[in-house]
């Protein structure tokens, strides 16, 4: 068994949903036998201690407040932590993005997750889109608007996004919790929903927008990946499934298994793989897709690479129905962790030995 680092918390706006997918991961680790120490990030992205962190958890806290000093004194808490492995379940930006990641390279601390280039890919939704397009996974027709080719030539931007069919969405490129995404409805509102999604990137994906069914599948490995057996279904409640649908309403429908044809099931569960191989992805992801109908109206939405543990987030809750109860998932995840870090290492001392030898 392993002392376990729970990294919780962060800057992000799914600041929140991470602390109740902390209280999660800390239960299924303790009953799996590891030694779990959570370590909390307050909303201004300093660390807090050990005490103040496991309070968090097992109180009723929705939040950890900003603490008001420099970041970089206190990652003392986590320096003195002595963990083996790292659990982040810190969701969006400064966490699933590959900034946490690279942390725990430089500090040499094993982490669940995939890596840093694999983190950052997915996190871009613009970068991944091409990583797949380039593996043969299938992806919504789109356009790429940056924030300086907007102010060059509005009305070419304008009329470049045109040649989609209308509805649109465009969405910031960098980011999650569909914060800044926008339905485009005409060709009137695209300059100033473009110009909305610029406040949150530089970059914005003008997606045409796909009238059909919203499906999830998780996905589990390292040397060999595997998808869930069972494949999941969000039925938004409101015209698509934006920030308050997520997290101020709580009224969207989470199905699962989701009602599929058995050969669409197969097909989305080999997709799944193949696009978390293509980013170079390990560990864990959940997949989401859009269906349009058929065998061929699949593509893949986006690729979250931690996702929500929450107790009814659907990444646990499909490999429960798939047979693997959160203990046996979270225990997996963290022998993985082990396992990459090892295989890292091993690496690193190759390189460093045939350096020994030339010199």
């Amino acid at each position: 068994m392993a002392h376990v680092g729970v990294v919780f918390g962060g800057r992000s706006v799914e600041h929140q949903v991470s602390i109740r997918s902390a209280r999660t991961v800390i239960e299924g680790l303790r009953k799996a036998g590891h030694t779990v120490t959570p370590l909390g990030i307050a909303a201004d992205g300093c660390w807090i201690d050990g005490e103040a962190s496991a309070a968090v958890i097992g109180g009723d806290f929705k939040e950890i407040p900003p603490v008001g000093v420099p970041i970089a004194p206190t990652l003392r808490h986590l320096l003195a932590s002595g963990i083996e492995v790292a659990f982040p379940i810190v969701h969006g930006t400064w966490g699933e993005d590959g900034t946490m990641q690279g942390l725990f390279e430089m500090l040499d601390v094993a982490y669940v997750g995939p890596g840093v280039a694999a983190s950052s890919l997915a996190m871009d939704k613009v970068l991944s889109k091409r990583q797949f397009q380039a593996a043969g996974v299938p992806v919504v027709d789109y356009e790429v608007v940056s924030r300086a080719e907007l102010e060059q030539d509005p009305a070419g931007v304008v009329k470049r996004c045109e040649r989609l069919p209308f509805p649109l969405f465009a969405k910031p490129s960098v980011g999650g919790s569909s914060v800044g995404v926008k339905k485009v409805e005409s060709r009137h509102c695209v300059e100033t929903s473009l110009r909305f999604a610029l406040q949150f990137d530089d970059v914005v994906l003008v997606e045409r927008g796909v009238k059909g069914r919203e499906l999830e599948c998780a996905v589990l490995g390292y040397r060999q990946l595997e998808a869930s057996a069972v494949v999941g279904e969000i039925v938004p409640s409101q015209d698509f499934y934006d920030y308050a649908d997520k997290y101020l309403l709580d009224s969207a429908g989470l199905i699962a298994p989701a009602d599929l044809p058995e050969a669409v099931t197969q097909r989305l569960r080999e997709l799944a793989v193949q696009a978390f191989a293509a980013i170079g992805g390990a560990g864990l992801a959940r997949v989401d897709f859009l269906y349009e109908g058929g065998e061929d109206g699949l593509y893949v939405n986006e690729i979250n690479t931690l996702p929500g543990f929450t107790s009814i987030s659907m990444y646990p809750r499909l490999w429960e129905l798939s047979g693997v109860p959160l203990p046996k998932l979270v225990d997996r995840l963290v022998k993985i962790a082990l396992e990459r870090h090892h295989d890292r290492r091993r690496l690193d001392d190759g390189i460093k030995a045939f350096l020994a030898e030339l010199g």
